[in-house]
């Protein structure tokens, strides 16, 4: 059967590209899957061998319980080592982290051990009680993390935009806000992370003479069941005509996954991703180094 689920609720606050853990787990079984855009995949499923809690006859209390935790630590360890390979195959600008489900104490004691890679261990935002460990339990903890996500989602923007406005204070050179500006710094490489806020609606127009063949660009922002009328040309006072429109997220979102920069998208929920709007044009960036732009 497919293992895919269609979600309705969230998606909004996650973009396609990315993507987040999922582990729900007890002593009997485990189901590892992602978080991708607007959907649910299972990726592994696992059954453990740990015995029930009623030792069989011949055994003294102590060597079962032994055995038992033998056998705990060991499917532990089976848990991780499934999911550390499919999460760890993610590329790491699309990893966001890892959520875990499950029954107390399993959940806490599969944390606590640190039997996830280390990489992936660090990446773990959150523990959820859950009741189901198969595939429907994923569905289940992804029920539980609406708020999460979207807190997490607000934090890594207050982030994103504290840095940006420290730059701005110290006159660091590490920070540039305006299309033309943020636009040469993406196209030399020289941005780490691009910022443009929710609220951003442009277009990128090019205009084209049809008498002598002069070519200009023009930003402008949209506005529903207008259409923009071009004029003349600055060349030779003909008319001209639109020959291109690109929204400005989607091209300087293009250009940031050419150069390897990370796009963060900010919401105006928060005073800081408010000003980007209204302050910066919805459109700034952090530097990687200083370029004089």
């Amino acid at each position: 059967c497919d293992s895919s689920f269609l979600l309705t609720p969230l998606e909004d606050m996650l973009h396609e590209k990315q993507t987040y853990g999922l582990i729900v787990l007890d002593r009997r079984e485990a189901t590892v899957g992602l978080l991708r855009g607007k959907h649910i995949e299972e990726m592994a499923h696992l059954t453990s061998l740990v015995p029930g809690k009623q030792r069989k006859g011949g055994q003294s209390a102590h060597r079962f319980q032994q055995l038992r935790l033998i056998a705990i630590n060991d499917f532990y360890t089976k848990i991780a080592d499934a999911a550390s390979e499919v999460f760890v195959a993610i590329d790491p600008k699309e990893f966001m982290g890892v959520f875990i489900g499950g029954p107390s104490p399993t959940k806490e004691e599969f944390e606590s051990g640190a039997f996830l890679h280390h990489e992936i261990q660090k990446k773990i935002l959150g523990l959820f009680d859950v009741a189901y460990t198969d595939e429907s339990g994923l569905y289940e903890l992804f029920d539980k993390l609406g708020e999460a996500l979207q807190d997490l989602d607000v934090v890594k923007e207050k982030k994103f935009m504290e840095r940006f406005m420290k730059e701005l204070v110290n006159d660091s050179g590490l920070a540039s806000y305006g299309e033309e500006q943020v636009r040469k710094n993406l196209e030399m490489g020289s941005v780490d992370t691009l910022l443009l806020s929710d609220e951003l609606r442009k277009v990128r127009l090019t205009m084209t003479c049809g008498n002598c063949g002069n070519e200009e660009k023009k930003t402008i922002t949209k506005k529903a069941g207008e259409d923009y009328q071009p004029g003349n040309c600055v060349k030779c006072g003909s008319g001209v005509k639109t020959t291109e429109s690109v929204d400005v997220v989607e091209e300087l979102s293009a250009i940031a996954d050419q150069m390897s920069t990370n796009t963060a998208f900010i919401s105006n929920d928060f005073e800081e991703g408010n000003q980007l709007i209204t302050a910066f044009g919805g459109i700034g960036a952090i530097l990687r180094y200083k370029t004089g732009i």
